[in-house]
């Protein structure tokens, strides 16, 4: 059996989601494709979006690099996103910092099936964004895959 990776380069997309749902079954959770889809035409009160942010090759040395594998680190964005989102910073810190330490308990650690490693904590690859109604606050990660 091969792995996972050889038949879908972004496999770990929805694992993260599932795992998202298990451990916060209250916020509504799915994939997006571009930061851009955060918000747009959704009215849910808070929802989490899970985005690719890319990879990185792993720097190897010269024997390693005649194997025909390659070792890689995917980055993902893990999107909390909140509408009608209260214009006060207490108050949106209040409504976003138990769920972001459920996100952060739920991935920090989380070994996706067929991936053989874990998942850790890395910089979002975009700031927190906030307006007088809504909220996006990102959290990274990032797993090393073996192609």
């Amino acid at each position: 059996m091969g792995r996972p990776i050889e038949d879908d380069y972004l496999f770990v997309g929805p694992l993260i989601v599932a795992r998202l749902v298990a451990v916060v079954p209250d916020v509504p959770v799915e994939l997006v494709e571009r930061a851009e889809q955060v918000l747009q035409a959704d009215q849910r009160a808070m929802v989490i979006k899970v985005m690719w942010a890319g990879d990185a090759p792993v720097a190897t040395d010269e024997r390693s690099r005649t194997r025909s594998s390659q070792i890689i680190r995917q980055r993902w964005l893990v999107l909390l996103a909140m509408n009608n989102a209260s214009p006060l910073p207490a108050a949106r810190s209040t409504a976003a910092g138990p769920t972001l330490s459920k996100m952060h308990k739920a991935l920090h650690g989380f070994e996706p099936e067929g991936a053989h490693r874990a998942m850790q904590r890395a910089a979002a690859a975009m700031a927190p964004t906030f307006t007088n109604t809504q909220a996006i606050c990102p959290l990274g990660f990032e797993i090393t895959l073996s192609l």
